[in-house]
C-alpha cells in the first residue's frame, strides 16, 4: 500500500495542497494524510505522525518533494529511520528519491554524510567564533549585578523598616536571591 502525506505552511497556499493531493494520487497512494502545518519540526504535525503510523511493513510512503515532510536533514533521517524499522519504503515523486531502490538506499547515505559534514563545519565555526570573540574580550554569559555602597544601605534600611526581600529585589529590579547574597557579601565586607 502506498501512503501518501501532503503538507503546505498556511490555508493559503489551498492550490498548493490540492497539486500535491493530484500528484499522490497519480502515483498510486491509496490514502493520503494532510494537514496545513509549519515544517519546521516533525514532532508538532499530527497528520504526518499518522501517516507514519498508519504505514506497515511492506509499505511505502509517498511525499511529492522532501521538504513536504521534513525541514532538515537530520529531520529526514528520523522519520526514514522510522519508516525503516517497520519496513516501509519512503519516496518523494519530484526528487525520483525512493529507498526502495538501491540508488534511493545510497542517495539517503549520502544526504548523511551531508549532514554530519555541515554539522562538523557549523561546531567548528562556532568554536571559532567564540575564540575569536575571547580574544577581543567579549564576556559570555549573564552580566553581573553590580549594586553600589549606597543602593546596598538603602536596601539593608528598607529591610529594617519592614519591607520584605521581594519588594526591596523589585525595587532594585533583581531577584531575591541575588538581593540577600549582595547584603550579605556587602555585611560581610565590613
Amino acid at each position: 500500500m502506498k501512503i501518501g502525506y501532503a503538507r503546505t505552511s498556511t490555508s493559503q497556499q489551498k492550490n498548493s495542497i490540492e497539486t500535491q493531493i493530484e500528484q499522490l494520487e497519480a502515483a498510486g497512494c491509496d490514502k493520503i494524510f494532510t494537514e496545513q502545518k509549519s515544517g519546521k519540526q516533525a514532532e508538532n504535525r499530527k497528520e504526518l505522525k499518522a501517516a507514519l503510523e498508519f504505514c506497515r511493513e511492506g509499505d511505502t510512503f509517498v511525499v511529492t518533494r522532501l521538504d513536504r515532510c521534513s525541514r532538515s536533514v537530520k529531520d529526514l533521517h528520523t522519520i526514514i529511520d522510522q519508516l525503516n524499522n517497520k519496513n516501509v519504503g519512503f519516496k518523494a515523486t519530484e526528487q525520483e528519491l525512493d529507498t526502495t531502490t538501491s540508488a534511493g538506499r545510497l542517495m539517503i547515505g549520502l544526504l548523511s554524510i551531508v549532514s554530519a559534514f555541515e554539522t562538523d563545519l557549523r561546531a567548528e565555526r562556532q568554536a571559532d567564533g567564540i575564540k575569536s570573540a575571547l580574544e577581543k574580550g567579549v564576556k559570555f554569559g549573564k552580566k553581573a549585578i553590580v549594586l553600589s555602597e549606597e543602593q546596598l544601605q538603602r536596601a539593608i534600611d528598607l529591610k529594617e523598616q519592614g519591607r520584605t526581600s521581594q519588594e526591596v529585589a523589585t525595587e532594585f529590579s533583581i531577584s531575591r536571591s541575588t538581593l540577600l547574597k549582595k547584603i550579605k557579601e556587602y555585611k560581610e565586607r565590613d
